[in-house]
C-alpha cells in the first residue's frame, strides 16, 4: 500500500496522526469503547435539541428530530471511519506491514475502539426504534468484530475495511437532508445518484479483492497453527463471507432498480411513533416507540401535569451505557475458548476508568433536575408574572396609554419578552417586535387582556418618567412609511417561509447555515481554552477575539429573541458566554433602553456610561476632563468599558439605585434571583481576573488579567460606538418610531463579508434597529429594500464605506463634543 506514495513521504504520513486521534494503548482500547458509547449518547441528545431549534417550534417536521439526532451521530462516525481507512490504505504504519495479522497500530486501535463503541450504540438505538432485525444483527456483529480486533488482531486490513462506511456516509447524509428539508433538493438528488457508485467502488471493487486476500491469510494462519484463537479466526471468516454476500445482494438490488437500504445505516426511519422514549425528564429524548411504556402510579400520589407515563427516568440510558461499558471492558479474546475467564476479568475490572464519565453524567443530571425544580423560582422573568395583593400573578404594561395584564397570555415569543414590559410603558417594545401581522389582528389579541378602568386608574409605571412620550403613536400604523416597511418585510419572508415549509416568523430566525457557523465558532473557542489556561501566548489575542465574534454572532441575537422561535433557546444560550454583560442587565441596557429610545436624552442609557470621562451627547454636562476625551480618555474608556464598566460598575449601580445608568427603571430583584445574579458576577470576576494569579507568575498573571478583556472591550466598542455616535446621528430625532430608528443609526461596509462577520451584523445598524427580532443573517438582503423605501419617503439614510471611515467619523464627533459648549463654533 505504501506504493501510493514515495517511501519517504509514505513513512512521514504514517507517523502523522489525524487531528482527532488519541494514542490508544492495547490496554486502553476497551475504555475508549465506553467513551465512544457515552459520546454517541451525549452527541445524540445535543443533535436532537439542535434539530428542534433549527426546525422551530411550529414546524410540522419536529417529530423527525430524534431521527436526525441518530443520523448525525452516524454521519460523524462515517467521516472519521472513512478518513481512518484512507490513511491506512495510503500510508500504513511499519509495524502492521511487518505483521499484518497481529501487528499493533495506535491508529487502528483508536479507530477500532470508536467502531466498536459506535456499533454497540447503533445496535441499541436500532432496537429501540424497532428497526430491521437485519440491521440489529449487522451492528452487533460489527461491534464484536472490532472488539476482538483490539487484542490486537488484523490492524492493517481491518482498518481498510472502514472504507465501507463511505457508502453509509452518503446514505446518512441524504437521510439528514430528507428529514430537515425537501427530498427533491439538488443535494439530496445528487447524493441519491452517487450512492450506488460509491457503494460499488468501496464494497465491491475494493472490498471483494480485499476479502479474497483476507480469507486466504486466515486459511494460512489456521494451517500454520500460529493462531491465538481458532474460534476467533473462524468467526472472522464467517463474518467476512456474510458481509460480502450482503454487499453483493444490495449491489444487485440497486442494479435492478430496487430500493434497498444497506443495514450498515441506522434504520430509524422505518417506524413513525408517537411517544418519547428514554426521556430523562427535561425534554431530551432519543426517539420514539410504537406503544407507550405504561408505568403504574404510586398509590396516593398525585399526577404531575407536566409529565406523564411517556417519560421514563434517567435510569434507562444510564443502564444501557453502563451495561455496554462493562461488556466493553470485560470482554477478552480468550473467553471464547474458556467462558469462565470472563468472570475473572469482571472481578479484576478497574472501575476507576468509569469515574470521570460517571461523575460528569451525575453532575449534569443533578444540575438539570435542580434547574427544572427551582429554575422558575430563581429566574422569575420566565414566570407568569408578579403575585399581586389578590394572590394572583399579574403582568401589567401600558401600550399607547392603555393598561394590559398579560399574565395569562401564552405569548409566542415566550414569557421573558413579556416580562421586560412589566411595570413599564411597553409601546416602543411592542411596536418594534410585531411587523408580521396587521395592526387590527395585533390589537384584536391585545384587547382581550385590557385592564378594567377601575383597576387601571391606580396603576403606575416603575418610574413615573417612563411615559413613552417621545414618540407620537396616533395613526402611526396608517403612516405610508410604516405601511410600506411592514409590507416589505412580509413580502420578503413569505416566499422564504413557503420554500422551507415553515412559518413566517420562523423564516426570520437563524437559518441552518447560521447555526452551523455558530456551533463551529463555539467549538473553536472552547478548543482554544485549554491552551489559554495553559498560558500559550497566541491565545492572548485569539481567545478573547473568538469570544467577541461568538457573542456578536449569536449572543446579541439571542437576547433580541431573533436566534430561535423557541424562547428557551434565546433565554438560556446567552448564559454560556456572559463575558460582555449579564444577560439580565443587557435586556435593560440594550433592549428596553437603547433600542426603544435610541439617542434620546435621559432615556437611552448608552449616552451616559462614563459621563465623568466621556461626553458623546449634548445631554451630558460638560466637564474639563472632556477636553482630552479624544486622546487618553478615549483609549482608557475603550479599554475598560466592558471589564470594569458594563460588567461591574453599571451592574452594581443598577442594583443599588433601581435604575440602569439613572434612566432605565430597574425593578428590585427577588432574593433568590439576586443571589443567582451575584454568583454570576463572582464567576465572571474569577474567570477573568483572579485565576491567572493562581496559575502564573505575577508578571504573566497581570498580562492575562488585563490584555484579553481589554482587547475584547476594544472589539465591542469598535462595533457599537461607530454606529450611533456620529455628527449626523447623535442628535437626530423624529416622533415617528421607525424614522427615528433610521436617522439615529449608521451602516458601514455594505456587502463586505468581514464587517458583517466581525460585527455580527452590527454594520447593518439601520436594519437591525428597525427589525431587532430578525436574525442578522437576513439583514444583508433587506438592506437594499430599506434604502429604497427611505429614499422614496425622504428619510435620511446614513452609510459609510467601512471600519476606517466609520471610526474617523466617530472620533471627529468625539473631539467636537469635548469642546466646551458655547465656545465659538461649538454652540451645543
Amino acid at each position: 500500500m505504501m506504493l501510493l506514495l514515495t517511501p519517504e513521504l509514505g513513512e512521514e504520513v504514517a507517523k502523522t496522526s489525524l487531528p482527532w486521534e488519541v494514542r490508544v494503548s492495547k490496554a486502553d482500547g476497551y475504555d475508549y469503547v465506553f467513551y465512544t458509547i457515552a459520546f454517541c449518547v451525549v452527541f445524540q441528545i445535543i443533535a436532537r435539541q439542535i434539530s428542534l431549534i433549527v426546525l422551530g417550534p411550529n414546524s410540522p417536521k419536529r417529530g423527525v428530530a430524534p431521527r436526525v439526532g441518530t443520523k448525525l451521530v452516524s454521519v460523524l462516525f462515517d467521516l472519521i471511519a472513512v478518513a481512518g481507512g484512507l490513511k491506512e490504505l495510503i500510508a500504513p504504519e511499519a509495524a502492521v506491514l511487518a505483521d499484518p495479522i497481529y501487528g499493533y497500530s495506535s491508529h487502528s486501535q483508536f479507530h477500532f475502539s470508536l467502531a466498536a463503541g459506535y456499533f454497540a450504540w447503533a445496535a441499541v438505538v436500532t432496537a429501540i426504534y424497532r428497526g430491521s432485525k437485519l440491521s440489529i444483527l449487522h451492528h452487533t456483529i460489527c461491534c464484536l468484530v472490532y472488539m476482538f480486533a483490539l487484542t490486537p488482531f488484523m490492524h492493517h486490513i481491518g482498518n481498510i475495511y472502514l472504507l465501507f462506511q463511505a457508502s453509509s456516509l452518503v446514505i446518512d447524509t441524504r437521510s439528514v437532508g430528507k428529514l430537515l428539508t425537501n427530498r427533491s433538493t439538488t443535494t439530496n438528488v445528487t447524493l441519491k445518484f452517487i450512492h450506488p457508485f460509491v457503494f460499488v467502488l468501496t464494497r465491491i471493487l475494493i472490498g471483494l479483492p480485499l476479502s479474497v486476500v483476507f480469507v486466504k491469510d486466515m486459511k494460512n494462519l489456521l494451517a500454520s497453527g500460529e493462531a491465538h484463537s481458532d474460534n476467533v479466526v473462524y468467526f472472522f471468516i464467517a463474518v467476512n463471507l456474510l458481509v460480502n454476500v450482503l454487499n453483493i445482494y444490495w449491489a444487485l438490488g440497486m442494479a435492478l432498480g430496487r430500493n434497498e437500504q444497506p443495514s450498515c445505516s441506522i434504520n430509524a426511519e422505518e417506524k413513525q411513533a408517537s411517544f418519547n422514549w428514554m426521556d430523562i425528564g427535561f425534554n431530551v429524548s432519543f426517539g420514539t416507540r410504537e406503544t407507550p411504556h405504561k408505568r403504574p402510579r404510586a398509590r396516593g400520589r398525585k399526577g404531575n401535569p407536566s409529565k406523564d407515563n411517556t417519560a421514563p427516568t434517567f435510569s434507562a440510558p444510564v443502564a444501557i451505557v453502563g451495561l455496554c461499558s462493562v461488556i466493553a471492558k470485560s470482554i477478552h479474546l480468550d473467553f471464547l475458548q474458556d467462558p469462565n475467564i470472563i468472570m475473572d476479568e469482571v472481578k479484576k475490572l478497574d472501575f476507576t476508568s468509569f469515574k470521570t464519565p460517571a461523575l460528569f453524567s451525575l453532575g449534569c443530571y443533578v444540575f438539570f433536575k435542580v434547574f427544572q425544580s427551582f429554575g422558575s423560582k430563581v429566574f422569575n422573568e420566565a414566570g407568569p408574572g408578579v403575585i399581586g395583593a389578590d394572590n394572583k400573578p399579574h403582568l401589567y404594561t401600558r401600550i399607547r396609554g392603555i393598561w394590559y395584564d398579560l399574565a395569562g397570555f401564552d405569548h409566542p415569543g415566550g414569557p421573558v419578552a413579556l416580562y421586560l414590559a412589566n411595570g413599564r410603558d411597553g409601546t416602543a417594545l411592542f411596536e418594534s417586535h410585531h411587523y408580521l401581522i396587521t395592526h387590527k389582528q395585533l390589537y384584536g389579541v391585545l384587547n382581550k387582556y385590557k385592564v378594567p378602568e377601575n383597576v387601571a386608574k391606580d396603576l403606575k409605571t416603575i418610574d413615573e418618567r417612563d411615559d413613552g412620550a417621545h414618540y407620537v403613536w396616533d395613526k402611526y400604523e396608517e403612516d405610508p412609511f410604516t405601511l410600506d416597511i411592514k409590507k416589505m418585510i412580509v413580502d420578503h419572508f413569505t416566499p422564504i417561509a413557503k420554500a422551507r415549509g415553515i412559518s413566517l416568523r420562523e423564516a426570520t430566525k437563524a437559518t441552518p447555515q447560521r447555526w452551523f457557523m455558530i456551533i463551529s465558532l463555539m467549538a473553536m473557542f472552547f478548543a482554544s481554552l485549554p491552551f489559554y489556561v495553559a498560558g500559550h501566548w497566541w491565545t492572548l489575542i485569539a481567545t478573547p477575539q473568538l469570544a467577541w465574534i461568538i457573542i456578536a454572532n449569536y449572543w446579541h441575537d439571542g437576547l433580541h429573541f431573533s436566534l430561535s422561535c423557541d424562547w428557551r433557546v434565546n433565554a438560556v444560550l446567552p448564559y454560556l458566554f456572559p463575558w460582555l454583560s449579564s444577560p439580565w442587565m443587557w435586556y435593560h441596557q440594550h433592549v428596553i433602553g437603547h433600542h426603544a429610545y435610541t439617542n434620546v436624552d435621559h432615556k437611552d442609557p448608552d449616552l451616559a456610561h462614563a459621563p465623568q470621562l466621556m461626553r458623546e451627547h449634548k445631554s451630558v454636562k460638560w466637564r474639563p476632563a472632556h477636553k482630552n476625551q479624544h486622546g487618553w480618555g478615549f483609549y482608557f474608556v475603550w479599554s475598560v468599558a466592558v471589564g470594569l464598566g458594563l460588567q461591574v460598575l453599571s451592574d452594581v449601580r443598577a442594583n443599588l439605585k433601581g435604575a440602569y445608568n439613572n434612566v432605565v427603571p430597574y425593578a428590585k430583584l427577588d432574593p433568590a434571583r439576586l443571589y443567582a445574579h451575584f454568583l454570576g458576577r463572582i464567576f465572571y470576576v474569577f474567570s477573568l481576573f483572579v485565576w491567572p494569579y493562581l496559575a502564573f507568575p505575577f508578571w504573566k498573571a497581570l498580562i492575562w488579567a488585563v490584555v484579553p478583556i481589554a482587547t475584547f472591550s476594544w472589539s465591542f466598542m469598535l462595533n457599537s460606538q461607530i454606529n450611533h455616535l456620529t455628527e449626523h446621528c447623535a442628535h437626530a430625532s423624529s416622533p415617528h418610531f421607525l424614522k427615528h430608528q433610521v436617522i439615529t443609526a449608521q451602516d458601514f461596509g455594505e456587502g463586505r463579508w468581514w464587517p458583517t462577520f466581525f460585527s455580527g451584523g452590527l454594520n447593518m445598524q439601520v436594519e437591525h434597529h428597525m427589525f431587532p427580532c430578525v436574525n442578522h443573517c437576513h439583514l444583508k438582503s433587506l438592506q437594499p429594500k430599506v434604502k429604497a423605501l427611505c429614499e422614496k419617503h425622504d428619510v435620511p439614510y446614513y452609510m459609510v464605506s467601512g471600519y476606517r471611515e466609520a471610526l474617523r467619523t466617530h472620533l471627529k464627533h468625539t473631539e467636537e463634543m469635548g469642546v466646551r459648549p458655547f465656545s465659538v463654533g461649538h454652540e451645543h
